[in-house]
């Protein structure tokens, strides 16, 4: 049966092994093993054991905090840190964009009006030299030229009064 002093204990030990909880469990079953044997040397030594003497017991050795902070930086082995709970981010649908219509492939329709266009500069330019007459031939010469009709000269004469 458990007295009221062994609840004491028990409670205390209880605090000690949740604020230890941080620590590698090899470490953490040591230190509360150390206390126990400390807790119970002392309730030995103690010529009564009442209450008072195990709260006394217990105050001298601290806050279970402090103890586990001591105990924590005087460890060789790593700390294990439990990690944060996961918490997804928040689903946030992409923004909507419509859908662009294709674009038609106009590159054979500038082929063909390229063609066209070099085709009428040719038809243009042949035509020009058919159907266009020279003025750049030689000049006829006065010497080879057909003689001109002879002017008949016919004098009327009227009668003046």
């Amino acid at each position: 049966m458990m007295t009221q002093t062994d609840e004491l204990v028990a409670a205390y030990l209880a605090r000690v092994e949740q604020a230890a909880s941080r620590l590698p469990a090899g470490r953490r079953e040591e230190l509360l093993g150390d206390l126990r044997e400390h807790i119970e040397i002392a309730r030995a030594e103690s010529e009564t054991g009442t209450e008072a003497e195990v709260r006394t017991i217990l105050d001298r050795l601290g806050d279970p905090e402090s103890i586990v902070a001591a105990a924590d930086t005087q460890t060789d082995i790593p700390r294990v840190t439990p990690p944060p709970p996961f918490t997804p981010p928040p689903f946030t649908p992409p923004p909507f964009t419509p859908a662009s219509p294709p674009r038609p492939n106009l590159k054979p329709l500038w082929v063909l009006l390229g063609l066209l266009a070099v085709g009428a500069v040719i038809v243009l330019c042949l035509g020009l030299a058919f159907f266009v007459p020279s003025d750049s031939g030689p000049a006829p010469s006065v010497e080879n030229a057909p003689p001109a009709p002879a002017a008949t000269a016919t004098a009327t004469v009227e009668p003046s009064e």
